[in-house]
C-alpha cells in the first residue's frame, strides 16, 4: 500500500521548512505568493491532503491562547425553508437531540447551519464553513420530496440522516425500514389480525427505496395470507385521504400500518380497525407502532463523521455506505386486537 504523504515531505521535496509549508498551505499572506504556489503545486503533486482534525485541533490551540471557546464543532446542516422550518417536527428535533447530546459525550459541539436561510447560498455556506474552520457535516433530511444536497462536500467528512440524500453519494444513517415493516406485520398477526394492510404513497415509498413495501409484502406472505389486501397506494400522500374510503370498503383490513408521513390519515380510519403507525414519536407511545430511535440515529451519524474526520475520510463515496438502526415495537392502545374498537388517545 502506497504511503499517504506527509506534510514534512513536501517540506523535504520543496526545500522549505515545515513551518514555511504550513503556513503556505493555510494561504498565510506572510510568506510570498510566489513560494506559496510552489509549496502549493509541490503538494499537489505529491497527493499531499492535509488532515482537517489536525486543522481543527490547530484552530482550537489558537482559540485558547486567546480564551475563546475550544471545543471543535460539527456542523448540523438543514435545509427547510422557514415557513416549514424543521424544529416543528418531533423526529426531526429528536435526532438534533441526540447527535448534540453524543457530540458533547465525545468533546465535540454540535452547531446548526441552514440552507435553508433566506439570502443563504452554497457557495456562502461553503466560505463559513471554511472561516469558522469546520471539517465535519451531517446533514438532517431533505424537505419532503428532495433527494439531492446542493452543497460542495469534496472537502468535509459528511455524514447524512435519513435516506432523503441520493445525490452527492454520502454515508447515511437511517432506520432499518424493511425490518421496521416485517416487525410491525409480525405483531400484528401476534394480536390475531389476519387482514393487515399497508397504507403509503408511492412518493414516500420511492424515498425509502420500496423497503416498507418490500417488508411488508415479505412478511404477509410468509404468514400464509399475502395478497389479501393489496397496500393502498397513491402517487402523493395528498391523495391518500380521498382514496381510504374505497379501499376499506372493498378489501376489508382489519388493522392499517401507516407511513410516518401518512400519520394524518389516523383520524380517517374507523375505530372499529386497528392502527399501527410505522414512525411513533416515543417508546411510550400511546399509538401502536414502531419507534424508529431517532435519537440513537443521530448519536450514530455523529460517531461516524467523528470516525471520518479522524480518518481524514473526505468528500463523497465511490460506494454506498448505510447503516442502520432497527425499529423498536411499542405496544400502545391503537390496536386493541380484531374486534375491538380503539380506544380515545386524547
Amino acid at each position: 500500500m502506497k504511503a499517504v504523504p506527509k506534510m514534512q515531505d513536501v517540506a523535504r521535496v520543496s526545500g522549505y521548512s515545515r513551518a514555511a509549508v504550513s503556513m503556505a498551505l493555510r494561504g498565510n499572506r506572510t510568506i510570498p505568493e510566489a513560494t506559496r504556489l510552489r509549496i502549493q503545486a509541490v503538494a499537489s503533486r505529491l497527493g499531499y491532503r492535509p488532515s482537517p482534525l489536525v486543522a481543527a485541533l490547530m484552530s482550537l490551540h489558537r482559540r485558547r491562547r486567546v480564551g475563546t471557546e475550544a471545543t471543535t464543532a460539527i456542523a448540523y446542516l438543514s435545509s427547510h425553508s422557514p415557513e416549514n422550518p424543521w424544529r416543528r417536527q418531533q423526529v426531526y428535533r429528536s435526532m438534533f437531540a441526540g447527535a448534540s447530546e453524543r457530540a458533547t459525550e465525545l468533546g465535540y459541539r454540535l452547531e446548526e447551519f441552514d440552507l435553508g436561510a433566506r439570502g443563504m447560498t452554497p457557495g456562502r455556506m461553503g466560505e463559513i464553513l471554511r472561516t469558522r474552520h469546520i471539517h465535519a457535516v451531517i446533514v438532517a433530511p431533505l424537505p419532503h420530496r428532495d433527494t439531492q444536497l446542493d452543497f460542495d462536500v469534496s472537502s468535509l467528512a459528511v455524514v447524512s440522516l435519513g435516506l432523503s440524500v441520493q445525490a452527492p453519494l454520502i454515508e447515511r444513517v437511517s432506520n432499518d425500514h424493511f425490518q421496521s415493516a416485517v416487525l410491525a406485520v409480525q405483531r400484528c398477526v401476534t394480536l390475531g389480525y389476519r387482514r393487515i394492510g399497508l397504507a403509503v404513497s408511492e412518493e414516500t415509498s420511492h424515498r425509502l427505496d420500496h423497503r416498507w413495501l418490500g417488508g411488508y409484502r415479505l412478511a404477509v406472505e410468509q404468514h400464509g395470507f399475502g395478497g389479501h389486501v393489496p397496500p393502498l397506494m397513491t402517487a402523493r400522500t395528498a391523495g391518500l385521504i380521498a382514496a381510504m374510503p374505497a379501499w376499506l370498503r372493498t378489501h376489508r383490513p382489519d388493522v392499517v400500518i401507516l407511513g410516518n408521513s401518512e400519520a394524518n390519515l389516523f383520524a380517517r380510519v374507523p375505530v372499529a380497525i386497528g392502527v399501527v403507525d410505522l414512525g411513533v414519536a416515543r417508546r411510550d407511545d400511546a399509538k401502536t407502532g414502531i419507534f424508529q430511535n431517532y435519537q440513537l440515529q443521530g448519536a450514530v451519524a455523529v460517531e461516524h463523521v467523528i470516525a471520518k474526520l479522524q480518518s481524514n475520510t473526505l468528500g463523497p463515496l465511490a460506494e454506498a455506505h448505510l447503516h442502520l438502526v432497527a425499529g423498536i415495537w411499542v405496544p400502545g392502545r391503537s390496536a386493541p386486537g380484531p374486534g375491538r374498537r380503539r380506544p380515545s388517545l386524547a
